[in-house]
């Protein structure tokens, strides 16, 4: 709770109810600044007439405070109708000692339950306007935790998803005694080392461009001659920053399911920076005829979906595949 927030607006509150309690005379020209009274009777009651209103105003504020979430609504009608009665009999009581003459309680009693009616209908608005601001920012709150788990969900999905199948590439490869057997291992321990340990939320666009480079030399160890691919991108993308691991399922799913040919060029992958700093991703690859994954892929889908979430409104990803062609084009805004 704010306190001062809240004497703040309680002082702007009760200056201008008591402004209003004199623009009748104001209008009718019976208004005067003149009070017989001495100046400390006149502090006096003015010091505590705003004591009370403030005590008043507090105490409810504290009632809906502690009560009103609870939904005890018992303790707070309890609540509230206490603090009016011990209000009242401070505010009576001081009345008492400065007034000119005895006070009659009824009558003082219809004063002052119209005041006290203000001041229990702003501290109810200061409450509600302040749980609501509450209630808005514990919902972001919560909707940026939804967010950042359900990313960190996916991206811990690459992980197992890339590392299957490049193990059953290794295993390939052992089995037939390849001697790039070697090499394909200490590429996939530098690729997971970069996986596990690269927790940002943001990497340079250059470091993933250099993740791809390493896979595609990982996937070309399959082979016993590279096959043919060309593989473009800008030389100065050090400052341009985007999520990790956003753009290699594109170039996984290519070698996953793609016609590699060696005798022509079968993948092209394009990388650029676009004069408005957007990233632009294309990739096309040839179809190898009847070669589905059989276990189902998760690349693409995982992709669709942290881009929804990291680029809500601000990217363009469109998939077109054709009989023998597979393409994809991705744009998005560069995080600097």
């Amino acid at each position: 709770m704010k306190t001062g927030l809240l004497i703040t607006a309680f002082l702007v509150f009760y200056s201008l109810i008591h402004l209003g309690r004199y623009l009748p005379d104001l209008y009718n020209g019976h208004f005067s600044l003149v009070d017989e009274r001495s100046y400390d009777v006149r502090f006096f009651e003015l010091f505590t007439d705003i004591l009370v209103s403030f005590l008043f105003t507090l105490s409810t504020y504290l009632a809906l405070y502690f009560f009103y979430p609870a939904k005890k609504y018992f303790l707070l009608g309890a609540a509230l109708l206490a603090a009016f009665v011990t209000c009242f009999v401070i505010n009576y009581m001081a009345a008492w000692l400065t007034a000119p003459e005895p006070l009659r309680l009824s009558r003082f009693f219809r004063g002052q339950v119209l005041y006290q009616a203000f001041y229990t209908i702003f501290a109810m608005v200061f409450y509600f306007l302040r749980y609501a601001q509450y209630t808005e920012l514990q919902q972001r709150e919560l909707a940026i935790q939804n967010r950042d788990s359900e990313l960190s969900f996916l991206r811990s999905q690459i992980n197992p998803h890339f590392l299957f199948n490049n193990l059953n590439n290794i295993y390939s490869m052992v089995y037939h005694k390849s001697d790039q057997s070697l090499a394909a291992i200490s590429g996939l321990s530098e690729l997971l080392r970069y996986m596990l340990y690269d927790t940002s939320e943001t990497i340079s666009l250059e470091k993933e461009i250099h993740y791809i480079e390493k896979y595609i030399a990982l996937e070309q160890l399959r082979f016993e001659i590279p096959s043919q691919l060309n593989f473009s991108y800008p030389e100065d993308a050090a400052q341009i920053q985007l999520p990790p691991l956003l753009l290699i399922p594109f170039i996984e799913n290519a070698f996953k399911h793609g016609g590699v040919a060696f005798d022509h060029t079968w993948l092209d992958i394009d990388i650029r920076i676009s004069p408005d700093q957007e990233i632009i991703l294309r990739c096309t690859n040839d179809v190898a005829p009847k070669r589905k994954d059989q276990t189902g892929g998760i690349g693409i889908g995982n992709v669709r979906k942290r881009l929804a979430l990291l680029y809500p409104g601000s990217h363009h990803l469109h998939i077109e595949q054709q009989e023998h062609t597979f393409k994809v084009e991705l744009s998005l805004e560069s995080r600097k």
